[in-house]
C-alpha cells in the first residue's frame, strides 16, 4: 500500500511538473522586461516573477501585479494593489530570499523602495527617498532618460540573503556626484553614502560586496571640463555605510577596474590599465590588469596582460588593444573552475561612423541634434583562459551578428574603455546574458543573443558555450516569434525560460526550451 502511494505521488509530481512547462498571463498592459526575472539560489534557478501594469482604474489609478512562479511555472503567488498612474516601476532585484521593486512618482518627486518575501508578501520595509527639483533634472538628464520599456540601465544589486545596494546619480549643492543606499530586508534599517569632497564631479561605480565591505571605482573630475579624472577604490561597511578606505588605482600604471568577481575566498578587481598618468579620455589602454584587495583596502597582488605582449601571443592585437576585426574588449564576467583556471568571458566592440548621425547633423545646418556623428558596432564573443595566476592560456573567438548602438551627442570625445561600461549599463548593447555554473565548478555555460541570415532561417537565436571536464561544446535554439518583444531568462543548467509579450493583445507568454 505504501508503495502505491509512493508511486502515485511520484506521477502526480511529474503530472504537475509537466503542467508547469509554460504559462500565459493575459491583461499585460506593459511589458514587464524590465520588471521580470529569475529568483535564483546562487546559479541554482528556483522560480520566477513577474510585476507588470494589469489595469487602468481611471485617469488617476492602475492597477499593479506581482505573481511569482516556481521554477516548473507553477503559479505560487498572485497579488494585486492600486496606485497613482503617474507611478512608475523603474528596476526590481532578488537577493536569494526577498524582491525589491523601485517606484518612482513624479507628482510627488519620490523614488519608493517596496520589499516582498519570495513568497510575494509584502514586508514592512518600505524605504522613501524624496528628491529636490535639482535632483529631478539631474536624473532626468541621466538615470530617468533611460525610460522605455526595453532599456536595460541597472542602480540596483542584490546582497545575497541581505539587502540590495543602490547606486543613483545625485546632485548636492553644485557638486555633481551619486548616492549610495543600503536596504536591509533581515531588518528595518537604510543607511546612506554621499560623496561631496574633493572634486566638483564624481561618478561611482559599483563593482561588487565581499566579507562585508562594499567596493566602488570613483572618479573624480577636478572641474566640470575636466579629461583627465583620477581613479579610487571605495570601500563601504555594509553595515554602516562609513568610509573604510579610499585607494588611489594609480600604481606603475593607471588602473580603471570594471567589476569585481570572488576567486578562492579572494576579491579581484579587473579592468583596463593604462600608462602612468594617462588620460582615459583620450589615451589608448595597454592591457588588462587584475588586482586581488582584502577587506581594508590592501592590494595584495597586481597581474599586468598587455595587448601586445601577453594576449598578442594569440591573436594580432594592435598597441591599442583593438583585436583584429573584432575591436576592443570588454570584460563581462570571470569565473574559476575547479581545475583551477581561471575564464574571462569578453565581447567585442568599436566605433564606426553613424549615417544617422551625420545626417541629422548636416539637414539640420550643424545645430545639437542629440545624436552622436559616431556609433558603436558589438561584434563577437571571446573566451579567455587564464592559469591559476592569471598568465594567458588561450583565447577563443565565436562569430556572431554584429550589433550598432546609436550614441548621444557628444560621445565622439568619451574613451573607448569607458564607452563599453555606457554600452553595458546605459544601452544595454551587448549580446552576453549570463553565465551559469554547476555546484562543483566542473561545469559552466556562457549565454548570449544572437540574430541569424541563412536559407533555412532568419532571426533571433540564444546560444550557450559550455565547459564539461575541459571540453567545450556550443548550442542553440531560435527565438523567431511574431511577439511585440522577446527575451530569455535562465533555467536549469542546459535550458532556458522564453518570454514573449504581444503588445496588442496585451498578454505575456513564457515556456522552457532545451539548448541543443
Amino acid at each position: 500500500m505504501k508503495q502505491r502511494f509512493l508511486i502515485l505521488l511520484l506521477l502526480v509530481s511529474v503530472m504537475q511538473a509537466a503542467l508547469g512547462q509554460k504559462v500565459s498571463i493575459d491583461n499585460v498592459r506593459k511589458s514587464a522586461l524590465r520588471t521580470s526575472d529569475a529568483i535564483r539560489m546562487g546559479s541554482d534557478v528556483k522560480g520566477y516573477f513577474f510585476f507588470y501594469i494589469s489595469d487602468k482604474i481611471d485617469k488617476k489609478t492602475n492597477q499593479y501585479s506581482l505573481r511569482i512562479f516556481d521554477n516548473n511555472l507553477n503559479m505560487l503567488k498572485d497579488i494585486t494593489f492600486q496606485d497613482s498612474k503617474n507611478v512608475t516601476v523603474l528596476e526590481s532585484s532578488f537577493n536569494g530570499t526577498d524582491l525589491i521593486f523601485l517606484f518612482y512618482n513624479e507628482d510627488e518627486l519620490t523614488f519608493e523602495y517596496q520589499v516582498y518575501g519570495a513568497d510575494g508578501k509584502k514586508k514592512p520595509y518600505t524605504y522613501t527617498r524624496q528628491l529636490s527639483k535639482k535632483e529631478k533634472r539631474f536624473l532626468e538628464a541621466t538615470y530617468l532618460a533611460t525610460n522605455d520599456e526595453e532599456d536595460t540601465y541597472r542602480g540596483l544589486y542584490p546582497i545575497e540573503g541581505k539587502g540590495f545596494i543602490s547606486n543613483m546619480p545625485s546632485r548636492e549643492d553644485k557638486d555633481y556626484t551619486f548616492q549610495v543606499d543600503y536596504f536591509s530586508t533581515e531588518k528595518r534599517k537604510q543607511w546612506t553614502y554621499i560623496p561631496t569632497e574633493d572634486a566638483k564631479r564624481s561618478a561611482g561605480d559599483y563593482l561588487g560586496t565581499h566579507n562585508g565591505v562594499v567596493y566602488f571605482e570613483v572618479l573624480k573630475f577636478n572641474s566640470l571640463m575636466d579629461q583627465k579624472p583620477d581613479s579610487y577604490i571605495l570601500g563601504l561597511d555594509l553595515e554602516t555605510g562609513r568610509k573604510l578606505f579610499e585607494k588611489s588605482t594609480d600604481s606603475k600604471y593607471r588602473f580603471y577596474p570594471a567589476s569585481l568577481s570572488v576567486l578562492n575566498g579572494q576579491a579581484y578587481l579587473y579592468g583596463e590599465f593604462f600608462d602612468a598618468g594617462a588620460n582615459i579620455m583620450k589615451d589608448k589602454s595597454q592591457g588588462f590588469a587584475f588586482w586581488g584587495i582584502d577587506e581594508k583596502g590592501k592590494v595584495t597582488s597586481e597581474k599586468y596582460n598587455s595587448w601586445e605582449l601577453q594576449l598578442g601571443k594569440f591573436v594580432n592585437v594592435s598597441s591599442s588593444g583593438k583585436i583584429e576585426d573584432f575591436g576592443f574588449m570588454f570584460l563581462h564576467n570571470m569565473l574559476q573552475t575547479a581545475d583551477g583556471n581561471i575564464y574571462a568571458i569578453g565581447e567585442g566592440y568599436k566605433k564606426s561612423a553613424s549615417a544617422l548621425g551625420i545626417a541629422s547633423k548636416i539637414l539640420s545646418g550643424g545645430r545639437n541634434t542629440g545624436l552622436s556623428t559616431i556609433k558603436v558596432k558589438v561584434t563577437d564573443l571571446v573566451l579567455v583562459q587564464f592559469d591559476k595566476d592569471f598568465n594567458v592560456k588561450n583565447m577563443k573567438f565565436y562569430q556572431k551578428n554584429s550589433n550598432n548602438v546609436e550614441l548621444q551627442s557628444g560621445m565622439e570625445f568619451v574613451s573607448v574603455a569607458l564607452l563599453g561600461k555606457m554600452i553595458k549599463y546605459n544601452y544595454g548593447g551587448f549580446d552576453y546574458r549570463y553565465t551559469q555554473t554547476n555546484a562543483d565548478l566542473s561545469s559552466f555555460s556562457v549565454c548570449y543573443s544572437d540574430y541569424e541570415r541563412s536559407k533555412d532561417y532568419k532571426g533571433g537565436v540564444f546560444k550557450s558555450i559550455t565547459y564539461t571536464d575541459g571540453k567545450i561544446t556550443e548550442d542553440r535554439i531560435q527565438t523567431k516569434s511574431d511577439a511585440t518583444i522577446s527575451w530569455v531568462l535562465p533555467g536549469k543548467q542546459g535550458q532556458v525560460l522564453l518570454i514573449d509579450y504581444y503588445r496588442k493583445d496585451k498578454k505575456l507568454e513564457a515556456h522552457f526550451e532545451k539548448l541543443n
